[in-house]
């Protein structure tokens, strides 16, 4: 019995069974239907195995494995040669795949042609190819010679920017001796790659992201990494001046930010391409560089974060127009992946396989499965109009290529793209010497005359506090002094340290008159018309609180009424203290009560995002201000 036909016995046997079942129950109609599925499925199975022997003479062998030497045709042409070609290992200092000798095809000596230096410089220092281009051997490549190569492809490339651009890169050799090639835009836009654990996947990705990193400069290209593999695959490349964000499975909070920012990105360019009435973001006289998302075991993404796969399948569907790429590595994409991701899905590469099953959905061919376990980085390509059989190359000097990325950057002053998502915010803030900036809206200095915005006079300090974090990025968290500011929070939260880091700025602006006013104080300062004026008032409870009788509420009230003085002032409650009316600027040291952080103007959906963990950190707090909504984390430096 064939190979072919043992192949078949798993899936027309119970097939087989249901139908005679079905007989038996006198349902003629499904028993009929199922006889023509199972026909119609041998059919297609022997007419694929006709077209595959016709490719490959020697018969069903798997893919990588050689029968020994000397096979051939009537008319001299050694189709071993090409076995011997996929089946030697890509290493710097391996042979090449195919070559000439004397008598004869050599698969250890061949010069592969290359459409330009980069390409034969990527395959020698991937490859191990011996090969030459332009005067280029492989004595005198070098670094040097390596990032002028780079930026003469990033020149090149930048004169067919557009829409219909090929942006074609090498990732390999075919079967036949060739480089082989993929271009995203143009046969995409978004790939799809099967194979099992060994088969080659998270090489051929690095591999994929280094050729598409030496053929476009950073203004044109943006990579984002979401490494699913316990950052093993990926995470080498986050250095790249094109990677503008890179995730690992060992961070979850700081996936669900990358997740929230590539829908962030979408909706931006969906506006600029709603904006300018235009069917591709790539016809802008200025485009967005074209991003690249790459994701290795995507399987893992979606057992973690359940609903990941629901947000992916519309950035696969919009991408195309919005110059947005997918790359989706899985062991197994057809079980795994949703079927609106799969159908955007026109390339398929399917590299070694166990079941056949895998490789009739990815290819149409049950070739993958024939790849032999010792050729990993063996693959077979589809893009819906060809077949290709290629191997992929490996990067071994990884170090370099991305050294000469890095210089070619440098060289070209290539401006960094700003990132695409940051990690979650830090446990401490020490901003040291940057808390004593005073910014203003045009030159970052502060007038010497300060006056409040709410007079209609001058411009409002801004403080920076520590870092501040809307979901997707942190920054620096400004303070504007502009108005009562009420800092709410339990003691030992950072509420004093954080009152005096502002009034020690304050302190330095000419013309700006700062009172530090104690719990205990007896007397409270006098207002000034002349200057504007700051009270910092420090667990101010009892001085708000109307019911504690304290000889000073009236004038803390009045203060808190004159628009003239700015007061700030914490308190370990909200109780007793109308926030929302005197105070539109807050901040919110969350206590872990729902209630009582929600009357403290935290909203229930920011309550959700903080972890046990986040509600112990000292300084972790929310800023409430004009509508937004933001956790920061406040500078535990202190300045005074």
């Amino acid at each position: 019995m064939s190979k072919r036909t043992l192949d078949l016995l798993p899936i027309v046997m119970p097939q087989s069974i249901l139908a005679l079942l079905m007989l038996f129950q006198g349902q003629w109609m499904a028993a009929t239907v199922s006889c023509m599925g199972i026909v119609s499925y041998v059919w297609m199975s022997m007419t694929q195995g006709q077209l595959h022997r016709s490719r490959s003479p020697d018969g069903p062998s798997r893919l990588g494995t050689g029968g020994g030497a000397g096979d051939s045709t009537d008319d001299g042409t050694d189709y071993r040669t090409n076995d011997v070609r996929m089946n030697s290992r890509i290493h710097a200092q391996a042979p090449a795949f195919a070559g000439d000798s004397a008598g004869g095809r050599d698969a250890s000596k061949a010069c592969v042609p290359a459409d330009s230096v980069v390409e034969e410089l990527f395959l020698r220092r991937t490859s191990g190819l011996s090969v030459s281009c332009d005067g280029v051997t492989r004595q005198d490549v070098s670094h040097a010679r390596l990032w002028q190569a780079i930026v003469r492809s990033w020149l090149q490339s930048q004169a067919t920017l557009g829409p219909e651009s090929d942006e074609s890169v090498t990732l390999g050799m075919r079967d036949d001796g060739e480089s082989f090639k993929v271009s995203l835009p143009l046969q995409g836009p978004h790939a799809m790659i099967a194979g099992t654990t060994g088969s080659g996947k998270s090489a051929m990705l690095q591999c994929w992201c280094l050729a598409m990193a030496m053929h476009m400069p950073p203004e044109r290209l943006n990579l984002v990494l979401l490494d699913f593999k316990g950052g093993a695959g990926l995470h080498a490349l986050e250095k790249l001046p094109h990677t503008v964000g890179c995730v690992s499975d060992l961070h979850l909070r700081h996936a669900e930010r990358a997740l929230r920012g590539l829908e962030d990105e979408l909706r931006r360019r969906e506006a600029l391409v709603a904006r300018w009435r235009l069917t591709d973001v790539m016809e802008l006289a200025n485009p967005p560089a074209r991003m690249v998302v790459v994701i290795d075991e995507a399987n893992a993404l979606c057992q973690q974060i359940p609903d990941a796969m629901t947000r992916l399948s519309r950035l696969a569907s919009l991408g195309r127009s919005l110059a947005i790429n997918l790359i989706v590595c899985s062991q197994n994409p057809v079980s795994q992946l949703s079927g609106d991701i799969k159908a955007n899905m026109a390339v398929r590469i399917c590299l070694r396989v166990q079941d056949t099953l895998q490789s009739l959905e990815m290819i149409g061919l049950p070739d993958a499965s024939h790849i032999s376990p010792k050729s990993p980085g063996v693959g077979i390509f589809a893009d819906g109009g060809s077949v290709t059989t290629f191997r992929s190359a490996h990067v071994d000097d990884r170090r370099l290529l991305m050294d000469s990325v890095n210089a070619a950057a440098a060289f070209c002053k290539a401006s960094t793209p700003s990132p695409l998502f940051t990690a979650p915010l830090p446990i401490t803030c020490d901003l040291g010497s940057s808390s004593d900036g005073i910014l203003d809206a045009q030159d970052g200095r502060f007038p010497a005359v300060a006056r409040r915005t709410m007079d209609g006079h001058g411009t409002a300090p801004q403080v920076v506090i520590g870092l501040e974090d809307d979901g997707v990025r942190h920054g620096r968290c400004r303070l504007s002094v502009d108005g009562n500011i009420a800092i709410v929070g339990p003691p030992g939260k950072g509420k004093t340290t954080l009152l005096h880091n502002i009034r020690y700025v304050l302190s330095r602006i000419d013309g700006m008159a700062c009172d530090m006013i104690s719990a205990d104080a007896t007397s409270l300062p006098s207002c000034d018309r002349d200057h504007a004026r700051v009270w910092l008032v420090d667990d101010a409870d009892a001085m708000s609180d109307p019911s504690a009788m304290h000889p000073l509420h009236g004038r803390f009230m009045d203060a808190i009424r004159d628009p003239r003085t700015c007061v700030l002032f914490s308190l370990d409650s909200p109780h007793h203290f109308r926030l929302h009316e005197y105070c539109p600027t807050r901040i919110v040291f969350p206590t872990g009560d729902t209630s009582l952080d929600i009357m403290s103007g935290i909203s229930a959906q920011t309550l959700r995002g903080f972890s046990p963990e986040d509600f112990a950190i000292v300084g972790r707090a929310v800023l409430l201000m004009s509508g937004i909504e933001h956790v920061i984390q406040c500078s535990t430096a202190y300045k005074y």
